[in-house]
């Protein structure tokens, strides 16, 4: 590895586009490398703006070049699992953009791919890094009694690729798994039963993926939890909201961007963020840290499984109308 981790993304829509190239750019430990995309006029827009090396719609020209120390996955969510296993194969570390696969039979490849590969492996599940989190996570540890918490994403989504089992994995999936993670990082506890109700309310077709999901989570600790993933709400609300009760105070979080705390005292605190700061570029940043010092990344292979298989959970749970169970044995390495 040179001085900076050299950096190829794989995946030049608009979420990298917007997200992690400017990030990386921005960041000294990293030097943006190259692009690819099978639209290669995506590859070459970016390639310039960032003067990058070269741009190609073949990933396995990025694959092959030695040159490359870290691999941005942000295809459509079901290339995740094939390009992050051929990365760790190729002796690339990797930063895989959510979920890390559609299924757990993928999920735990790319696991496999990792350790027996030796790579650094982070999933972006970001959110758990927001600085608002993990203030609210230190007051839930120093209290040391199970927290209950309530999280809301919601907005409107409708003839999305992300809808689509095969290819986004649906919402829960392909978005929700987000939320799941989150409420593991909140609790700092397992999770061990998963039950939901939903449905299809975006469209028409009752055999698609469900779009919207109520969620109740149990951890080992007693914590309890609830995530509502609305696929219909106005798109001009606030997309998304926390709320942490544990040892009688009470958190309010407010899309990233304002905390409320109302101690035991009665007293309230209010913090307000300069911007909205959901922990991207944290992660990245803690990822560099452990590709330099080879030192654990950030959202590991173990919490990327986790999440992923509360997801698949979920929709087993609306499909049965039962509740799921889960070991940790289901996505430890």
């Amino acid at each position: 590895m040179a001085d900076r981790i050299n950096v190829s993304v794989i995946g030049c829509g608009l979420f990298a586009s917007f997200m992690h190239l400017p990030n990386i750019a921005a960041n000294d430990k990293f030097k943006l490398h190259s692009a690819c995309d099978l639209e290669q006029e995506k590859a070459r827009a970016q390639a310039e703006k960032y003067d990058m090396a070269y741009f190609t719609a073949d990933y396995k020209k990025v694959l092959q070049d030695p040159d490359v120390d870290l691999v941005v996955i942000t295809t459509r969510h079901d290339g995740h699992a094939r390009l992050a296993i051929e990365s760790a194969k190729a002796g690339k570390h990797i930063l895989c953009e959510k979920p890390m696969a559609l299924n757990i039979e993928d999920c735990r490849a790319v696991m496999r791919a990792v350790k027996e590969n030796g790579v650094k492996y982070t999933v972006g599940y970001n959110r758990g890094l927001a600085p608002c989190i993990s203030y609210a996570r230190k007051i839930v540890k120093e209290k040391n009694q199970p927290a209950v918490v309530y999280h809301r994403m919601s907005n409107f989504i409708k003839d999305h690729w992300l809808m689509e089992g095969e290819i986004g994995g649906g919402r829960v999936v392909g978005e929700g798994c987000h939320v799941l993670d989150l409420l593991c990082v909140i609790t700092g506890s397992e999770p061990v039963r998963v039950y939901a109700e939903g449905g299809v309310f975006s469209g028409d077709d009752p055999e698609a993926v469900p779009d919207t999901q109520v969620v109740t989570i149990g951890f080992d600790d007693g914590s309890i939890a609830s995530m509502v993933l609305s696929s219909v709400g106005n798109i001009f609300a606030p997309k998304e909201s926390t709320e942490i009760f544990c040892g009688q105070t009470t958190i309010f979080i407010s899309d990233f961007v304002e905390t409320k705390i109302r101690d035991s005292d009665a007293t309230l605190h209010t913090i307000t963020a300069p911007e909205q700061d959901k922990g991207q570029t944290i992660e990245i940043d803690l990822l560099a840290d452990a590709i330099i010092n080879d030192t654990e990344p950030p959202n590991g292979p173990e919490n990327a499984c986790r999440a992923a298989l509360m997801s698949y959970k979920v929709l087993e749970a609306i499909k049965t109308g039962k509740v799921q169970h889960l070991k940790k044995s289901e996505y430890a390495l």
